[in-house]
């Protein structure tokens, strides 16, 4: 079972399509993982949101989604030779 206390981060970034690619070699090989997705422009600040304090002019709408991939950490190293992430 994968949970918080036992799971490293294999990979994080914004690219949605190296976060499916990735998922899919992780899938072949029998490799249990989980993801997280984060809004980035979502995130509660002081007062309201980061797009409802600044906007979102200016920023990429394919970098407002973070993507993480977590594994179990005795898998990780496999995980990134699998992955080519070494």
């Amino acid at each position: 079972m994968l949970t918080l206390l036992n799971s490293e981060s294999l990979w994080i970034g914004t690219d949605m399509k190296l976060f499916n690619k990735l998922r899919e070699q992780l899938e072949q090989v029998g490799i249990t993982y989980k993801h997280k997705v984060k809004n980035r422009m979502g995130q509660w600040a002081e007062a309201g949101t980061m797009r409802g304090r600044t906007g979102s002019a200016g920023i990429p709408a394919d970098e407002t989604y973070e993507y993480e991939i977590l594994v179990h950490k005795n898998e990780l190293e496999h995980a990134k030779k699998i992955t080519g992430l070494m």
